[in-house]
């Protein structure tokens, strides 16, 4: 889920409708009338244009001197997190191919109807250059007068059937992470999806609640186990592999979808162990994992630490829907043995 950027984020004039806001904006608001409760869309067309224009100069500068710090004004969070580490990896190999390309043109808006901060505004990109699903992109304000930074990526996994939102001239309402309307809330949807990435969908108790597509993070990460396991004297020399994903209880975002479920973004923090005999060697097997040892020699043990970066539907309470996943980033950020 890692390619090259080629052409950053800065939006082009196909852009019809748009998700965010500048913090110089402010004022530019739509205002209540005294006595009414605002419960329309906060953001507007030029307003979003202008901050795609800011993320795009700041990542590609950053991506650009392959200097993770230059991320800062404008992104947060997870995003910062994972694109740092794919910058450091860059940078150690001379080689930007695994730094994600998210597409320059949006294809949705999801503008949110948020009164107070922080808000979260969504975009569904196009398709990369060479043809890769777009990208679900989260960017989130956190003070009135903060600028509007991107908090989260996901690639929309081949197939998948978005949710239907409301009309961008209405506005959808954010959904909080204990929300009870929905056949799970938020921070629970996210917990059973990470028991599932763990135990994979024949072991985990939670599969029955998913529609699990062909091609989601379940079965990336069970793709990653099988290669292990095919690495020549694997188990006849009694080496352990496993594996453990859990979801961030503090980094959920979500918005209601037009049918009363809800998009739910949100981190799995995941962890894989490969441990051998004592005398023995596990060597790293990708090439971001040999980046991030760097000098570090081989062990008879290699820990790969992972940020992914997830999207799930949540059908509301009582729907014959289940959860489905709609995409992921799939990264290592850590290594070490």
């Amino acid at each position: 889920m890692n390619r090259r950027t080629t052409r950053g984020l800065a939006v082009a004039s196909a852009v019809v409708v748009s998700t965010t806001l500048l913090a110089g904006c402010a004022d530019e608001l739509p205002q209540p009338v005294p006595g009414e409760a605002f419960s329309g869309p906060v953001l507007t067309e030029e307003q979003d244009t202008q901050v795609f224009t800011a993320v795009a100069d700041t990542v590609k500068k950053a991506d650009k001197a392959l200097k993770g710090k230059d991320l800062k004004p404008r992104v947060t969070g997870p995003a910062y997190e994972v694109r740092t580490s794919q910058l450091s990896v860059a940078k150690e190999r001379d080689n930007a191919e695994f730094v994600t390309d998210i597409p320059s043109e949006s294809q949705q808006m999801v503008i949110p109807t948020t009164e107070g901060w922080p808000r979260t505004s969504y975009s569904i990109t196009t398709s990369t250059e060479d043809l890769e699903t777009p990208r679900l992109v989260a960017f989130e304000q956190e003070t009135a007068r903060s600028d509007y930074k991107m908090w989260a990526w996901t690639q929309l996994i081949p197939g998948v059937a978005m949710p239907a939102f409301a009309d961008a001239g209405i506005g959808s309402e954010a959904v909080a992470a204990d929300d009870d309307t929905l056949a799970a809330s938020p921070t629970d949807a996210l917990a059973q999806y990470a028991d599932l990435v763990t135990l994979g969908a024949k072991k985990s108790s939670f599969a029955k609640g998913f529609d699990l597509p062909d091609g989601d993070l379940v079965a990336a990460v069970a793709a990653d186990a099988a290669a292990w396991k095919e690495v020549p004297g694997f188990e006849e020399s009694g080496t352990k592999y496993t594996q453990k994903y859990k979801a961030r209880k503090d980094e959920v975002r979500s918005v209601r979808t037009a049918d009363g479920g809800a998009l739910v973004m949100g981190v799995l923090d995941g962890q894989t162990t490969v441990e051998a005999e004592d005398e023995a060697k596990v060597p790293a097997l990708s090439e971001t994992q040999k980046a991030l040892l760097g000098d570090a020699g081989e062990s008879n043990v290699l820990k790969t630490e992972y940020t992914d970066m997830v999207a799930l539907y949540v059908p509301a309470k009582g729907s014959d829907e289940k959860i489905r996943p709609l995409g992921y980033s799939h990264v290592a950020t850590a290594a070490s043995n």
